[in-house]
């Protein structure tokens, strides 16, 4: 193949597949959305605390300076147990449940938001990347009829490099988005394990 291509028409295949709206990863029906694992948009309160909404009005002080230390990835899991256990420790009978339940439901505020802030930057990433193979599925087809050994010209071995430059960023991104696909469901793991942290800490029935 012309201009040491050898091996790219692989890439070139996939970029037509996503260039047409499917996904390299997974079939889904939300075309921007490339990753093996399962779109979940937003995490609910429900399905993971056990017992009743809490009342937002009755809400500790104290609840919004730890939510955002909790819900941060940057706190050691150690860390954010020995907070939840300050923090429970130091609530008057009576309250804790409610108290509890006011700060889970801050901390998976957060981390929702945070979610959604990856989760719309996967898809525009994702957009990105179908842009960017539709144009080498074009200068693909531009390329279809150069005979092996044919000297090209300066259009088209600009073409040519202009392609193979493209080739490298869309396997670059495509190699990159396996890892960044991970973080919305690692910020899943983190909430339910705070909550299983927090519920814990439950008055017994």
């Amino acid at each position: 193949m012309p201009g040491g291509q050898v091996g790219t028409w692989t890439l070139v295949a996939a970029a037509l597949l996503l260039a047409s709206g499917t996904p390299l990863a997974a079939q889904q029906d939300d075309s921007d959305w490339p990753c093996i694992q399962r779109l979940v948009p937003e995490l609910g309160f429900s399905q993971m605390w056990a017992g009743p909404h809490p009342d937002a009005a009755s809400a500790n002080g104290e609840i919004a300076e730890l939510a955002p230390r909790l819900a941060s990835r940057a706190t050691p899991d150690d860390e954010a147990q020995a907070a939840i256990d300050r923090f429970a420790a130091s609530l008057p009978a009576g309250q804790r449940d409610a108290q509890l339940g006011l700060l889970f439901d801050e901390v998976l505020r957060l981390i929702n938001q945070e979610r959604s802030e990856i989760i719309a930057g996967i898809r525009t990433y994702t957009r990105k990347q179908q842009h960017l193979a539709a144009k080498i599925a074009q200068d693909s087809q531009k390329l279809a009829n150069l005979q092996p050994g044919t000297r090209p010209d300066a259009k088209t071995q600009a073409l040519l490099d202009e392609r193979q430059w493209d080739l490298r960023v869309f396997d670059d991104r495509r190699r990159i988005l396996t890892q960044i696909c991970e973080q919305p469901v690692l910020l899943e793991q983190r909430a339910f394990s705070l909550s299983r942290a927090m519920q814990a800490e439950l008055e017994p029935n």
